[in-house]
């Protein structure tokens, strides 16, 4: 009924580690939206091992909602996530996230997230992700490539949590690189990239990165009306209580917040981006 393993045979297993084979997670997420008669649906939807999408019910005449679901209940060394969005032309969606994402410590290989965004013309994607929070020897790599039409639309929310501070968790080992490019009408026009290194606490705790504070979040919005609307986000920003600020160039606006903690983050990111979209936040944000 059991398998037999010598005492031997087990101890030379558990010395020599580096040689077992562990489980890992592996999910992937391939949806696209399309436009019929005015109205937009899920024309297509691939989902594979960890990742799950839920479409909650919305307001009578608003957007639809996608929720992403990571059913492993986070990542670790070695993990892989792969989302694939794309939104046909005239057609709009919102897709947020169950749950914070948690990036746990890793033995050796960082977590992978790959996320792919094409948006045609006249689309629209308000890319809202609930925070991604990483423990102490975490490593993640993230890499966000966004491909648009001139006319399309994209609001991206992106926020990490270095730590819980309700917790009394701190970070001061691991990784994070977190990088996006994004081009509109074939032509690159945002790249940037953050690199922590393996010294994360150290290089958080410097005046030119977070001062300090545990928890960052970078807001992209591009839109022919980018700069149009950057006094509109600079008077939403203006009552925010911690470092935040917004600037807008070639069809981009870019906002940069440092919070002490999640929930001072989370309670400006509803009032901010609420009144910004001109919609509540979804409602998993308020779970």
């Amino acid at each position: 009924m059991f398998a037999v393993i010598s005492r031997s045979s087990k101890t030379e297993q558990i010395g020599k580690a580096e040689d077992v084979a562990l489980q890992r997670s592996r999910g992937a997420l391939d949806l696209a939206f399309a436009n019929r008669e005015g109205r937009t649906y899920a024309a297509r939807i691939f989902q594979q091992g960890a990742l799950k999408v839920r479409f909650p019910n919305v307001g009578r005449g608003e957007p639809p909602e996608a929720v992403i679901i990571n059913t492993a209940g986070g990542l670790t060394g070695g993990d892989k996530l792969d989302v694939r969005l794309y939104v046909d032309r005239n057609a709009g969606v919102t897709i947020a996230s169950q749950a914070c994402e948690r990036i746990y410590r890793a033995i050796d290989d960082p977590a992978r997230i790959a996320v792919t965004i094409s948006l045609d013309a006249n689309a629209a994607m308000d890319w809202l992700p609930q925070s991604t929070i990483l423990f102490d020897g975490a490593r993640l790599q993230r890499e966000t490539r966004v491909s648009m039409a001139a006319d399309a639309k994209l609001l991206a929310l992106e926020s990490v949590v270095f730590g819980r501070a309700a917790m009394g968790e701190r970070v001061d080992t691991g990784s994070l690189s977190d990088a996006w490019f994004i081009e509109r009408a074939g032509r690159l026009l945002h790249v940037d990239r953050f690199d922590s290194g393996e010294r994360i606490g150290e290089m958080l705790g410097k005046g030119t990165v977070l001062n300090g504070s545990t928890v960052m979040a970078t807001m992209r919005y591009v839109a022919p009306d980018a700069q149009a609307r950057l006094d509109e986000m600079r008077a939403l920003l203006a009552p925010v209580s911690f470092p935040a600020a917004a600037s807008a160039w070639g069809g981009l606006m870019m906002v940069r917040m440092a919070a002490p903690d999640s929930y001072s983050l989370n309670r400006e990111l509803m009032q901010v981006l609420g009144a910004f979209r001109r919609r509540p936040m979804p409602r998993v944000w308020s779970i």
